[in-house]
């Protein structure tokens, strides 16, 4: 009996420590602190247009927002780049110079200093997705500290979403870098309609 007194109580010990470890676990994943503090639910909206302006130490193919740049596929000279200035955004919209079509829209917010999220808009067949990336700013070493949260915002939401996968990594293999890239698997179904999306973007700090 005494044998079977002192089993049980080991497994009711290795029970609660069980336990207790979960819920410990559960609360540092709700810290509030850990986690992303901007939110994004919404396109952009028209915002005011003004001239782009490029700085001097950016490449052909890198288009600055307002603190970040992105890189693009195209060369500067062959686009037209337009600016807007919404509340919450600073946008660029590149569209091709010969055609007028437009190519890639990314976005910026503005009134944080160190803490940005970046996003892209994706047209889709039914509207629009945007793959936005939250970062962390090293502005003095024109870096980026870390990635702290990423997210794909539906509008309109898909009447299924079968596939949503989202990836970021440093250029470099390592944190704080200088270019970090986000990556998104998405396979959304509209009625009998289906489209798979594989798209992702750059971004950088622009120096001083």
């Amino acid at each position: 009996m005494n044998v079977k007194k002192s089993y049980l109580v080991a497994v009711l010990l290795a029970a609660i420590i069980f336990i207790s470890v979960l819920v410990i676990d559960n609360s540092d994943d709700t810290d509030p602190d850990s986690g992303s503090t901007i939110e994004h639910v919404a396109l952009s909206g028209p915002g005011e247009i003004s001239d782009y302006t490029d700085p001097p130490d950016l490449t052909e193919h890198q288009v600055a927002l307002n603190d970040l740049y992105v890189k693009i596929p195209n060369q500067k000279r062959d686009v037209e780049l337009t600016k807007r200035t919404t509340d919450n955004y600073i946008i660029v919209d590149i569209s091709d110079k010969e055609t007028g079509e437009l190519l890639y829209t990314y976005g910026e917010s503005s009134g944080h200093e160190k803490e940005k999220l970046v996003f892209r808009e994706i047209p889709t067949k039914e509207g629009m997705v945007l793959l936005q990336m939250v970062v962390i700013l090293d502005p003095m070493d024109r870096l980026i500290s870390t990635v702290v949260d990423t997210t794909v915002v539906y509008d309109p939401k898909p009447d299924e979403v079968e596939t949503e996968a989202i990836d970021y990594g440093s250029r470099s293999g390592e944190f704080p870098a200088e270019n970090v890239e986000v990556l998104a698997n998405l396979n959304m179904k509209w009625g009998n309609e289906r489209q798979n999306l594989y798209e992702g973007y750059e971004v950088g700090v622009i120096g001083e």
